[in-house]
């Protein structure tokens, strides 16, 4: 069980700098974390059907602004240790993930505080005129302080908690654990609800309604929706640049007057 729980506490942290030092690579999403979680557990396929569908949960977990999102990566990767340890369903594991999530989101905010003392430091070598301490402080403890946090809270709870979970995961009630299961269930129509909620506007809510449509009355799968969108954006496209070209003849005759 060490060595997964390093192994689990590595992922973690490839999650966890994804986006910041790593680019944006996708590591941290739920699809990723879980997998390679399941796979260093032995059970890959259980990892993929809890990332397929962590994935609908957090879908539109992204950051913007000030704004943060629940820690995904934490989340993700406990929740399906757990799972996978205790024999718990995938609909336990999406009930998990969420208080785990949070609980993560506000280790993520403390550390972010703490890094905010390196980034003033940063202000001073500036005004020293010292880029190499500049680029020292950006990089170096605050990359260091993310890569402990999160490699020690995974390490810690699967090295040391795992026991503890599962057993208060098989003391829980049956009937507690149905209410548990009905409700994990809701939890992916939150997720598309916040997505929904940021990207709406009047004028996409007609193809949103449309998609809707064509997929409850005309029993389309997903991907007919997609490639029908697909379809739809192209025909849109060359309906905008066949109005541009028609109205470029105007602005030279105007021009010429």
């Amino acid at each position: 069980m060490l060595g997964q729980a390093i192994a689990l506490g590595l992922v973690s942290v490839l999650g966890r700098l994804d986006g910041r030092i790593l680019g944006i690579s996708m590591f941290d999403r739920p699809i990723v974390t879980a997998t390679l979680a399941g796979l260093i557990l032995g059970d890959p396929v259980k990892g993929v059907m809890i990332g397929a569908a962590l994935e609908l949960i957090y879908i539109g977990a992204i950051a913007i602004g000030a704004s943060t999102p629940p820690d995904i990566v934490t989340g993700s990767i406990l929740a399906t240790s757990f799972a996978i340890i205790s024999g718990q369903s995938t609909e336990a594991a999406l009930a998990l993930s969420v208080p785990i999530a949070m609980f993560g989101l506000t280790l993520g905010i403390l550390i972010r505080i703490v890094n905010a003392i390196f980034i003033h430091k940063a202000e001073f070598y500036a005004e020293q005129g010292n880029a190499r301490m500049v680029s020292f402080m950006h990089i170096v403890p605050t990359t260091g302080l993310f890569f402990l946090e999160s490699f020690l809270t995974v390490f810690l709870a699967i090295g040391f908690g795992a026991e503890t979970v599962t057993g208060i995961l098989n003391s829980i009630p049956q009937s507690v654990v149905d209410g548990l299961v009905a409700g994990s269930k809701l939890l992916p129509a939150l997720g598309f609800a916040l997505l929904i909620n940021m990207m709406i506007s009047k004028k996409l809510a007609v193809y949103f309604f449309l998609g809707f449509l064509i997929a409850s009355y005309m029993k389309v799968d997903i991907i007919g929706v997609a490639l029908f969108g697909i379809v739809l954006a192209a025909i849109i496209i060359q309906l905008q640049d066949s109005k541009n070209k028609n109205q470029e003849p105007a602005f030279e005759e105007e021009e010429e007057l």
